[in-house]
C-alpha cells in the first residue's frame, strides 16, 4: 500500500528519556496510523489460533484504523498531487487503499471468513516492520542502521517484500474462488460479499502486476490440468467458455486507464508496504 503518513513536526526540544520520545512519537498520525496495523497483525495471528470471532472484528477494526487514515490524509490533509485527488468513480478506483478500505468494510459487517485477514495480516506484517526500522527504533531508542535488530528487518523486509506480494495475489484469486462456491451454494450474505470481491478483484486486476500475474500463473497450470486426456471434453468445452467469458470481461475497464500517459505508473511498480 502507500506509504506512512508523514509525521508532524519535531518539538524543538528533542526529549532525552525513552519514554518521553515515545509519548512525542505517539502524538503524530504516523503512530495512529502504525497502531492500526499492529491491532490487525496482533488480532489475526490471534484469530488465526483461537477463531473467535470477536477478535476477527478487532482485526477489521485495525485495518479500518490504518487504511482509514491513509485515506484521510490521502483526500482531506491533500498530501497528494491534485490528479491523485480526484473524486470521480473512475478516478478513486485507482486507490489501492480505498478499495481495500471499502472491502474491509464488507468484511467487517458480513460473516467472518477467515481467507479475508491474510492479505491483510500480510500488509501490516511488513507495514509495522518498516516503521519499526524506520521511525521507532531509531528515534525512541536510538538504534541505527549498524544495530543488529535493524539490519535483520532490513534483509527481511528486502528478501519477502515483493514475494509477498505476488502470493497475496494468488491468495485473493484463491479467494475469490471460495466464495464463488459459496455463493453458489447461497450461504447467508454470500451473494453480496461475492459481488463486492469479484468488482473489487476486478479492478485490483486492472492495475496490479502482481494479480495480472497470478492470474497468468493459474491459467497456465489450469490449461495444462484441463488438457489432459482424462478429463471429460464436456469439461474441457465448459473450461474454454469459462475462459473466453474472463477473457472478455478483461478487455471492460472499470478504473481509469492511466497507461497511455503513464507507461509506468506509480500504482503498478511501488511496493504496498513502502
Amino acid at each position: 500500500m502507500s506509504a506512512a503518513p508523514s509525521s508532524a513536526p519535531q518539538s524543538a526540544v528533542k526529549p532525552q528519556t525513552t519514554l518521553e520520545r515515545l509519548f512525542q512519537l505517539a502524538k503524530t498520525l504516523q503512530f495512529a496510523w502504525f497502531c492500526g496495523h499492529a491491532v490487525t497483525l496482533v488480532s489475526s495471528i490471534v484469530y488465526f489460533v483461537t477463531y473467535c470471532p470477536n477478535v476477527y472484528r478487532v482485526a477489521y477494526v485495525g485495518v479500518l484504523e490504518s487504511f482509514g487514515i491513509i485515506t484521510y490524509q490521502h483526500y482531506y490533509l491533500k498530501q497528494s498531487s491534485l490528479q491523485d485527488r480526484s473524486l470521480s468513480p473512475s478516478a478513486l478506483l485507482l486507490n489501492d487503499d480505498l478499495l481495500y478500505f471499502g472491502m474491509a468494510l464488507v468484511w467487517f459487517f458480513t460473516p467472518s471468513f477467515t481467507l479475508s485477514l491474510i492479505p491483510y495480516a500480510v500488509f501490516s506484517l511488513f507495514h509495522v516492520l518498516i516503521y519499526c526500522k524506520s521511525v521507532l527504533l531509531p528515534q525512541v531508542f536510538d538504534m541505527g542502521h549498524e544495530n543488529k535488530s535493524v539490519t535483520a528487518i532490513s534483509n527481511f523486509v528486502r528478501h519477502y517484500n515483493e514475494r509477498s506480494m505476488y502470493w497475496m495475489g494468488s491468495v485473493e484469486i484463491f479467494t475469490w474462488v471460495l466464495l464463488t462456491l459459496r455463493a453458489l451454494l447461497f450461504r447467508r450474505r454470500s451473494w453480496i460479499v461475492w459481488l463486492s470481491y469479484s468488482f473489487f478483484l476486478k479492478v485490483r486486476f486492472e492495475n496490479s502486476k502482481y494479480i495480472k500475474s497470478s492470474f497468468a500463473q493459474w491459467r497456465v497450470r489450469l490449461d495444462g490440468i484441463v488438457s489432459h486426456s482424462s478429463v471429460p471434453p464436456s469439461v474441457k468445452q465448459w473450461y474454454h467458455r469459462f475462459e473466453v467469458l474472463l477473457l472478455e470481461i478483461s478487455r471492460h475497464r472499470l478504473s481509469k486507464d492511466t497507461s497511455a500517459a503513464h507507461p509506468n505508473p506509480t500504482h503498478e511498480t511501488r511496493s504496498h508496504y513502502q
